[in-house]
């Protein structure tokens, strides 16, 4: 014999399908992954530009160095370097590296190093000559970096340049990014 199912009202039965699509989407209530592991959960947009800085007087003058926040460079640059790199930088010998700027699509050459006398980590070499004078960088002009995986190297941009008679210029391709 034939076993019966019991009759459902209509309404009843689109209340049911409703919470078993709601439950299949929320995972049974419990939040942000939901059926099949997909996520509905909001995440907001990552900023590419994981080092800024803004530029002060003794990143611009004539030692040609750029002075970085140890904690940056421990965060966002020794991990990215691989090993020998990384333990490069620490000693005096310092890691080359390679930096392309974007906005003018020329490719440049520093050194990482840490400074034993001041715990602090510095890009070094021809700071001063490919990126002060050839941008045009003053006293607090922000600038960008980030490291490019598939390239190996570091992506510079010149974001805001500061306040100079009374105006703000933009990197014009990049600000978007940023």
């Amino acid at each position: 014999m034939m076993s019966r199912r019991k009759y459902t009202k209509p309404a009843e039965a689109s209340r049911r399908w409703k919470r078993s699509i709601s439950n299949l989407w929320s995972g049974s209530g419990s939040g942000s992954e939901g059926g099949g592991g997909v996520s509905t959960a909001l995440k907001l947009y990552e900023d590419p530009w994981t080092i800024k800085k803004t530029l002060t007087e003794s990143d611009l003058g004539r030692s040609s160095r750029l002075l970085l926040a140890t904690d940056v460079v421990k965060s966002e640059i020794l991990p990215m370097l691989g090993v020998d790199d990384a333990r490069a930088a620490e000693s005096e010998e310092g890691a080359a590296v390679r930096v392309w700027d974007l906005d003018s699509k020329s490719m440049h050459h520093l050194l990482l190093k840490r400074w034993s006398s001041s715990k602090s980590y510095v890009f070094i070499g021809k700071w001063n000559h490919d990126f002060v004078r050839r941008r045009n960088l003053h006293k607090g002009d922000l600038i960008a970096f980030h490291w490019d995986p598939s390239h190996s190297l570091f992506n510079f941009c010149g974001v805001v340049y500061g306040r100079r008679e009374g105006l703000i210029k933009y990197s014009s391709q990049h600000l978007s990014l940023l």
